[in-house]
């Protein structure tokens, strides 16, 4: 069975303000990843998506591993 989220986003921010928390992304190599949303799994455990503002890679982390 696939996780079904309850909230679609069909976009991913261009930018974010200068304070708000970076990591280097997976798949580009920049500073660039930024934290996007929360949402819950059937499991009801919590997850965060994280986007890179520059080459659009998302990825999410459990949100107690994230912070």
């Amino acid at each position: 069975m696939t996780d079904v989220p309850v909230e679609r986003r069909t976009y991913f921010p261009t930018a974010s303000p200068p304070e708000t928390a970076r990591r280097p992304c997976p798949a580009c190599g920049r500073e660039s990843l930024v934290p996007w949303y929360l949402r819950r799994d059937r499991e009801r455990h919590v997850w965060r998506r994280w986007v890179c503002t520059a080459c659009q890679a998302h990825q999410d982390i459990a949100e107690d591993e994230s912070a």
